[in-house]
C-alpha cells in the first residue's frame, strides 16, 4: 500500500503532466530509475531524439541514488539530447515556468 507522500506525489505528477498535454512514460514504482522499464524507455526516447521534456517530482528522482553528482549527470545527460527537464513539485515547478 503506496503512502500517502507517496500517493500524493503520483496525483500530482499525472496532473502536472496533463496540464501539459504530456504522456507519462515513466510511472515510477522502483526507486532507482535505471531499474525501471520506463525510465529506460525515456533514455531510448530521447537517445533517439523523439522526447522533449522529463518531469520528476524533484532532482533526487531521476538519480538512481538521490546522490548529486549522478542526478546532474542525468540532467545533464538528457538535456545533451534535446530533452527539457521540468518538475512537478509547486516550488519547483513555480521556479521554472518561466523558462
Amino acid at each position: 500500500m503506496p503512502s500517502l507522500a507517496a500517493t500524493r506525489a503520483e496525483t500530482e505528477g499525472r496532473a502536472y503532466a496533463t496540464s501539459l498535454g504530456l504522456r507519462i512514460t515513466d510511472p515510477y514504482g522502483e526507486v532507482g530509475p535505471q531499474r525501471r522499464a520506463g525510465w529506460c524507455l525515456v533514455r531510448a526516447l530521447a537517445q533517439a531524439g523523439t522526447m522533449g521534456t522529463v518531469i520528476a517530482r524533484w532532482p533526487d528522482a531521476i538519480a538512481p541514488d538521490g546522490a548529486a553528482d549522478t542526478r546532474h549527470r542525468e540532467i545533464r545527460w538528457l538535456q545533451d539530447h534535446g530533452v527539457r527537464v521540468r518538475y512537478s513539485w509547486a516550488p519547483l515547478a513555480a521556479a521554472d515556468d518561466g523558462r
